[in-house]
């Protein structure tokens, strides 16, 4: 097992911080603002909610 130092763990908490946002801009709120593009189905919705929570939870977690 890698044990890492606590600015690596800092970083790493950073980055889930910075994937759940992307994920909550791109899947979630994109689920709700109509584009000329189309719609995004509701499963690509429910998948992007619970993986942006899941990150979110991972960056909490390394907070701590």
């Amino acid at each position: 097992m890698i044990i890492l130092n606590t600015e690596q763990i800092d970083t790493l908490s950073k980055y889930f911080s910075d994937v759940s946002k992307i994920l909550v801009a791109s899947t979630v709120i994109g689920f709700f603002v109509p584009t000329s593009i189309g719609l995004i189905p509701f499963s690509v919705f429910v998948v992007g909610a619970t993986v942006s929570m899941g990150t979110l939870v991972i960056s909490i977690y390394l907070q701590k």
